[in-house]
């Protein structure tokens, strides 16, 4: 029964639900933006009832577009290019929230203050970093690469020049050093495990403090799916992918509304299968952490 509350909340409501409501409703703000007259709206509609569908040529005023180019587009570029920004993400937070607690350790048990200052170095770094504007570094690379930019390097990119690994080290940083001085944490700290450093592996110090975190953290990895997704499609228009930035884009550009919610809805479908990804590890792991996050 709990499994199936979870499928009707997260795939159903948050997944279906959302990605329909959420295009018709941007869809309608964006007519309303352009003074569309009251057939555009009935025409939209339809349009968007023939993606939804599965219907091959689903735009009314511009036929020949495939709902199975749509999906496709975002399943070759967008679904993966969020993924491997999210691993990114979740690896930069991971080894600097373990540096961090390790290094506080050092410091307070040992009297080695090295590892701690050199924490606050790159805290200062990546916090610089976080305040240069994402299309600035996406030009650099560009200008680099061209639109042969590999994925790892944009995908870095996306969630270091985008505040997101800032944001998340700082988060599961702050949660792990809250901590540090409780009970639990010092009788562990005195049974001879390794510290783990540069990364809380299993058994270490470092990766007990984080065991204590996950449950909070997956949390907070589901609410920046959105802010992924969004510096996703600014790679993808920045390099010209085809993906669904650059259709959006296009479609912006042509004033093609047909094209243009069959873009947002794919997009909110992306949105929904990678936040429904890390929901069901908070499920599958922690049914009781999911049940009191909702």
């Amino acid at each position: 029964m709990r499994f199936l509350r979870f499928l009707i909340r997260e795939f159903f409501v948050h997944g279906i639900v959302f990605a329909v409501a959420g295009t018709v409703i941007l869809s309608g703000f964006y007519l309303l933006s352009i003074g569309a007259p009251i057939e555009s709206y009935v025409g939209t509609g339809k349009s968007f009832f023939l993606l939804i569908t599965g219907s091959q040529d689903f735009s009314i005023a511009h036929p020949g577009f495939s709902a199975g180019q749509i999906i496709a587009s975002g399943a070759a570029v967008t679904l993966p290019l969020a993924l491997t920004s999210l691993v990114i993400l979740t690896f930069i937070a991971l080894a600097g929230s373990a540096y961090a607690v390790t290094g506080r350790y050092l410091a307070r048990h040992h009297g080695h203050t090295g590892p701690e200052r050199f924490d606050g170095v790159l805290s200062l770094i990546t916090s610089i970093l976080a305040a240069v504007p994402l299309f600035v570094g996406f030009w650099v690379l560009a200008n680099a690469f061209g639109s042969d930019a590999p994925f790892p390097i944009i995908a870095f990119i996306t969630v270091v020049l985008g505040g997101l690994s800032w944001d998340a080290t700082n988060f599961l940083k702050a949660d792990m050093l809250s901590q540090v001085e409780t009970t639990h944490a010092i009788v562990f700290s005195t049974l001879g495990h390794g510290l783990g450093r540069f990364f809380p592996m299993p058994g270490t110090y470092s990766g007990y403090l984080f065991s204590s975190s996950l449950p909070r953290f997956i949390p907070y990895l589901a609410g920046k799916v959105p802010a992924i997704i969004g510096s996703v499609t600014i790679a993808e228009i920045v390099f010209s992918f085809p993906g669904l930035g650059s259709t959006l884009l296009d479609a912006l550009l042509a004033t093609n509304t047909d094209l243009l919610v069959a873009s947002v809805f794919i997009l909110l479908c992306v949105n929904a299968v990678v936040a429904f990804l890390v929901k069901t590890i908070l499920f599958l792991i922690y049914p009781r952490w999911y049940e009191k996050a909702i």
